[in-house]
């Protein structure tokens, strides 16, 4: 018989990891839900600690004593559990069988749903997680998708997954001391090489890569000098590790003899990507990496990134942004609907544009001419008015009489072509 116990705690603020302990402390399997919740397993605790209030009652007691005000739910499943906690005082104790009586009436909100599932939900004027359960599972189906289904089954008390139990962060770094110290960069790198070819094994082994590595070289007199670099991918090469880190010294090596060296790794699990047949190959991730940290050498970290939307109105607001690691997508395979993509025209192209009735019916410049059969807007946009520079114009959606659709936007001057459509 499965019985869940969700620990709750009464304020966020409060020390997480000490109510993880606690946890621990009573159950070999521990899930860490985040948010100052807990799950863990009390299946087999019986003989142990007593009946389920018992073992409610001695948790709770253990987290005051570490000074920890929680609630204990205690169900058949984790939804259970944490209704229980969360809409209990205290200590709460779903009796086996009755998960789904007791979740009939809580709210659909203790549902992870993705903003689709819930506005649909919402749509059609459900608020409990009763509702939910007392739908037809194949009209659920047809129309939510599998999605909708499981989130009936969690809303019947029905929890098939196991708890993914808690295990510590492995810390991936290694140090090592440089006994006669070290005043050239050449034995610096040497040293370094050798903490990267452990640090890529220990990732390989874990079957990890890693997106970022952080190093520290003690100087004497009690001095540090540090560094991070961020590769394009994620790397488990220790030669491709050992030369961006010569790239990165460098060009700002340290200042003094050093005594001791640490590098540390960022770890993260890089999704397998399947090679397409047509799609041109991949350059190597050692060579790719190396290529970028040599532009970043060149020109400098802030003009070397990935392009990255900028939080203002203005049209084209785009900066640059550190790499994010590659991860598998969902939906990755299937038959996508194309989009329509407006490519910006970078600087805009200049147009004269014939109005009628103050609507644009014709334009002509260097890049595009024709007669404008369609067209929508205006659409008036402005900003950063408290500058010295703010800007306003008004922008139209056009199409061509040879079907070409493109923006254009007058500044209050003048008429140019923002972008065209793919």
């Amino acid at each position: 018989m499965t019985r869940i116990v969700c620990l709750l705690l009464t304020n966020e603020l409060q020390a997480h990891a000490a109510l993880l302990q606690v946890a621990l402390a009573h159950s070999p399997r521990a899930e860490d839900a985040g948010a100052g919740c807990i799950y863990l397993d009390a299946s087999g605790l019986q003989s142990l600690f007593g009946d389920d209030a018992r073992l409610a009652e001695r948790l709770r007691d253990a987290a005051f004593a570490v000074g920890l005000a929680i609630r204990v739910g205690v169900a058949a499943s984790r939804l259970g559990a944490l209704a229980a906690a969360r809409l209990g005082a205290g200590v709460t104790v779903v009796e086996p069988g009755g998960d789904a009586a007791s979740l009939a009436t809580a709210p659909l909100a203790l549902l992870t749903l993705s903003e689709p599932l819930a506005t649909r939900l919402s749509r059609w004027g459900l608020r409990t997680l009763g509702e939910l359960a007392a739908l037809p599972t194949a009209g659920l189906f047809e129309r939510a998708g599998a999605e909708g289904v499981q989130a009936q089954r969690l809303a019947r008390g029905e929890d098939p997954r196991p708890l993914a139990s808690w295990r510590p962060v492995t810390a991936f770094e290694e140090s090592v001391e440089c006994e006669w110290g070290l005043e050239t960069l050449e034995p610096v790198v040497e040293r370094l090489s050798e903490l990267a070819t452990q640090l890529c094994g220990r990732l390989g082994a874990r079957g990890l890569a890693a997106d970022g590595f952080e190093w520290v070289c003690r100087l004497a007199g009690g001095c540090a000098h540090e560094g991070a670099l961020t590769p394009a991918v994620p790397l488990t090469e220790a030669a491709a590790v050992t030369g961006l880190l010569r790239l990165a010294l460098e060009a700002r090596p340290p200042r003094g003899i050093v005594e001791g060296l640490t590098l540390r790794a960022r770890p993260t699990r890089a999704g397998a990507v399947q090679e397409s047949l047509t799609d041109p190959s991949r350059p190597s991730p050692r060579f790719l990496a190396a290529t970028m940290n040599r532009l970043v050498a060149l020109v400098g970290s802030d003009r070397i990134g990935a392009p990255a939307l900028l939080d203002s109105h203005r049209p084209d607001a785009v900066g640059l942004g550190a790499y994010a690691s590659p991860s598998p997508r969902r939906g990755e395979g299937r038959v996508r609907a194309p989009v329509l993509a407006l490519r910006r025209l970078r600087p805009p192209a200049p147009a004269a544009v014939t109005l009628a009735s103050g609507r644009p019916v014709a334009m002509r410049s260097s890049r595009l001419a024709g007669r404008i059969v369609a067209g929508v807007g205006p659409w008036r946009s402005s900003g950063e008015w408290w500058t010295r520079q703010p800007w306003l114009q008004d922008e139209w959606d056009v199409e061509l009489a040879d079907g070409t659709l493109c923006r254009l936007a007058h500044d209050g001057s003048a008429w140019h072509i923002a972008g065209i459509y793919d």
